[in-house]
C-alpha cells in the first residue's frame, strides 16, 4: 500500500476517534450530529462551490456517485445516532467499523482488484482486534454481547459506511487528481449526508435516538464546531488516499486504528475497564495494520 496513503489515513484517525467522543459526551447524539453538518454546510459553502466553478474537478458521472454517497452517509448518521442512543460507546463504535472491512474486501475482489493474501489476513486481523475491543474480559465472548437491542442499528450503520466508501472510492478513480479536488468533494459529500440526514431524522422522529425518550442534553455549538472541523479532516484525507491506492478495503482497514484511539481515549474520559484485553485487540488491529502495509 502507499505509504503516503498510509500516512493520511493514520493521520484521518486521530480526528475520526476525536469527533465520535464529542458526539457521546453529552448523549444527544442526533442533535450533535445535526448542527456539526450544518456548522459544515455553512462554512464551506463559498470556497467550495466558487472553486469548482473555476475548475470544474469533478465529472458529471463522479457526481452521480457522490450524490448515492451522501445518502449513504446520512444514513450512516442516523443508524450510528440511534445505535450510541441504545448501546454502549465501547461496543458500538468498534463492532460498526470492524464490519464494513471484510465487505469492501469482498467489493474489490468483485470488481477485479483482489487483495493479497496477506492483505486478506491483515483484514481478518483488523476485524478480529475491532471485535475484541469493546471486552474487559474473555468471559464475555457470548451472543448477547454483540446481538443485542443495538445490534441492527450497529449493522445498518456499516452497511452506510460500505455504501458510501465504495462510492467514493469510485469517484476518486474519475475526478481531478490532488488533495484540492479532495477538499471540494469532501465538502459538497459532508454537505449532501448533512441534508440526508437532517431530512431523515425528521422523518425519523427525534424519539428514535435517545433509547425511545427525547433528547435533554443540549450539546451546544462549541462541541459541533470542533466535530465539523475533525469530521470534514478526517474524512478530507481519507478521499486524498483513496487517490493514492487501487482498493478501498485496504484504505477503510487502516482506518480502524481510530478504534485504539478511541478506546484508550474512552479509559480515560469514561473510565472504562478492560484494560488488557483491549490492548490486546489494538495491538491485534496494528499487526493487521502492519500485514496490509507489507503485502497489500
Amino acid at each position: 500500500m502507499n505509504p503516503t496513503a498510509i500516512a493520511l489515513v493514520l493521520s484521518s484517525t486521530f480526528m475520526h476517534a476525536s469527533w465520535n467522543l464529542l458526539a457521546r459526551r453529552r448523549r444527544s447524539e442526533g442533535l450533535f450530529f445535526e448542527r456539526m453538518n450544518l456548522i459544515t454546510l455553512l462554512l464551506g459553502f463559498i470556497p467550495a462551490v466558487w472553486s469548482e466553478l473555476l475548475v470544474r474537478s469533478i465529472p458529471p458521472k463522479a457526481w452521480f456517485y457522490l450524490m448515492l454517497s451522501g445518502i449513504s452517509c446520512g444514513f450512516y448518521y442516523l443508524s450510528l445516532a440511534t445505535a450510541y442512543s441504545w448501546g454502549d460507546f465501547t461496543v458500538v463504535y468498534p463492532v460498526a467499523r470492524a464490519l464494513p472491512v471484510l465487505m469492501l474486501g469482498l467489493i474489490d475482489a468483485l470488481r477485479g482488484r483482489f487483495p493479497s493474501p496477506l492483505g486478506w489476513l491483515g483484514m481478518v486481523l483488523v476485524s478480529i482486534g475491532c471485535m475484541l475491543s469493546p471486552l474487559t474480559s474473555l468471559r464475555e465472548i457470548t451472543p448477547s454481547r454483540y446481538l443485542n437491542r443495538s445490534s441492527l442499528w450497529v449493522f445498518l450503520t456499516a452497511l452506510g459506511t460500505v455504501g458510501y466508501s465504495t462510492f467514493d472510492k469510485l469517484s476518486s478513480e474519475i475526478v481531478l487528481q490532488g488533495p484540492a479536488t479532495a477538499a471540494r468533494y469532501g465538502y459538497f459529500f459532508a454537505s449532501i449526508s448533512g441534508i440526508c440526514y437532517i431530512a431523515m431524522r425528521r422523518a425519523a422522529g427525534r424519539r428514535l435516538m435517545g433509547g425511545g425518550k427525547e433528547e435533554r442534553d443540549d450539546p451546544g455549538w462549541k462541541a459541533p464546531l470542533l466535530g465539523s472541523l475533525f469530521n470534514f479532516g478526517a474524512y478530507w484525507l481519507v478521499l486524498w488516499a483513496y487517490q493514492l491506492t487501487g482498493r478501498a478495503s485496504y484504505v477503510v482497514a487502516f482506518r480502524q486504528f481510530s478504534i485504539a484511539i478511541g478506546v484508550a481515549a474512552a479509559f480515560l474520559i469514561y473510565k472504562e475497564r478492560g484494560v488488557l484485553i483491549r490492548t490486546a485487540a489494538a495491538l491485534i488491529i496494528t499487526a493487521g495494520l502492519i500485514a496490509i502495509g507489507l503485502g497489500g
